[in-house]
């Protein structure tokens, strides 16, 4: 039983360490997007050449759908210049919702425009009837879409790159799990500062008590015994 126990006990732990480290190394990615968006003038994430992106309307349904991440390829100057219909792409909208910053928009090429050797693009989300208003300039394309998305945890990571999300989510589990490590790293010092110190359990205390009650009593009948004996052989010499 106890053998049973302690086998429980040890998986039990393994699991627990072993979810404390996905964890973390969630923790970590999160980070590194966070601080890769907030050095990028554009505030998306770039890592490797890829862009990591959260698609916040539905204009793409069913092909791209409203919450999902999805991952773009950042393109060079030329590669900018030498897309075709077809191609889904993200790129500098201006001020769409007039609230003096620039929107992030990801759509489908329907139209290439070459004018004296400037280029642009006709985009339109795939749900939409109507084109988008305004031509996209080549230079504003930021990464083109390839096929690789996550669905429905772009929420999650876009509440994560908020301040109070990353605290909350990210910063106090972390903190948490620091001083559990502490603490259990300094009760494993004071283990091994006492390896060497007998322990005495609660059956070594009650046999040490019986021995002290077996002493005292031998310690009391000779006490008793004494004086009898001592009385016994003044009498014999007296006779």
């Amino acid at each position: 039983m106890e053998n049973q126990k302690s086998t429980a006990k040890k998986v039990v732990t393994v699991i627990v360490n072993i979810l404390i480290w996905v964890f973390i190394a969630f923790a970590v990615i999160v980070t590194i997007l966070t601080f890769a968006a907030q050095s990028n003038s554009n505030g998306i994430p770039s890592i490797g050449g890829k862009t990591i992106l959260t698609v916040q309307t539905s204009s793409m349904e069913p092909v791209i759908m409203q919450g999902d991440i999805i991952i773009g390829r950042k393109l060079t100057t030329k590669e900018q210049k030498t897309l075709k219909v077809g191609d889904v792409i993200t790129f500098n909208a201006g001020d769409l919702t007039g609230d003096g910053v620039a929107d992030i928009n990801t759509h489908k090429i329907i139209e290439v425009n070459d004018k004296n050797g400037e280029i642009s693009y006709v985009t339109k989300g795939e749900n939409r009837e109507v084109a988008d208003e305004t031509p996209v300039k080549s230079q504003d394309v930021i990464c083109i879409y390839e096929g690789t998305r996550f669905a429905k945890i772009g929420r999650v990571l876009d509440y994560l790159s908020k301040p109070q999300g990353f605290l909350v989510v990210i910063v106090l589990p972390l903190v948490l799990f620091f001083l559990y490590e502490l603490v259990a790293f300094v009760r494993k010092v004071i283990q091994v500062k006492t390896a060497g110190t007998k322990q005495i359990t609660e059956a070594d205390e009650e046999l040490i008590r019986q021995k002290a009650v077996e002493e005292y009593i031998k310690a009391q009948k000779a006490a008793e015994e004494a004086p009898k004996e001592t009385t016994e052989t003044t009498e014999g010499q007296e006779g």
